[in-house]
């Protein structure tokens, strides 16, 4: 099984730098990614600063926007990602060669603070220092293509492009292991 931008960061630690984005709202941030195999999605998972907070962690058909999979994930520690396993409620997700997808996560804290704090919108911002462009990468055999946002409150189809390569917001992964030997 291959978790792709958890294996990327493991691979490029250092000349990738992340750092914390206050942001002053919420959104839907997510990849696009196809597999070049048919495979299975085992995972879904998250890697944002905020310990504690739960957030929506949706998987997309990237063609039809429609829904393959949804969980509220709860992010154990701001240094790793926390994933869901799809197996554990038999949701895991079958995976077509060539197909676009997308993951994503609603910044938006599905467990909000009590009444009279502030909600917090943090998210992590990634960089290359060598200034080379992070997407599209290739982890096994999936490619992760394109970042895309949409302000929103609650989990909505991520749909405005993010013109960078080299600068991504986030962190979005799944868990993928492919079919064919």
């Amino acid at each position: 099984m291959v978790n792709p931008f958890n294996q990327y960061l493991q691979h490029t630690g250092d000349t990738v730098k992340i750092t914390i984005d206050h942001a002053s709202f919420p959104v839907e941030l997510g990849y696009t990614f196809t597999a070049s195999d048919t495979g299975t999605l085992y995972e879904i998972g998250i890697r944002l600063p905020d310990s504690g907070n739960t957030y929506t962690v949706t998987l997309w058909d990237g063609a039809t926007q429609a829904v393959l999979a949804r969980q509220n994930i709860k992010v154990n520690s701001p240094a790793g990602f926390s994933y869901y396993d799809l197996t554990s409620d038999n949701t895991q997700v079958s995976i077509a060669a060539n197909h676009t997808y997308v993951i994503s996560v609603n910044t938006n804290p599905v467990n909000l603070p009590p009444a009279g704090k502030a909600v917090d919108y943090n998210i992590y911002d990634i960089t290359r220092t060598d200034q080379a462009n992070i997407f599209p990468m290739t982890e096994g055999y999936i490619t992760y293509q394109y970042e895309y946002t949409q302000a929103s409150y609650t989990p909505t189809y991520p749909g405005l492009l993010s013109i960078y390569q080299n600068y991504l917001n986030g962190i979005v992964d799944i868990g993928f292991s492919h079919t064919s030997q």
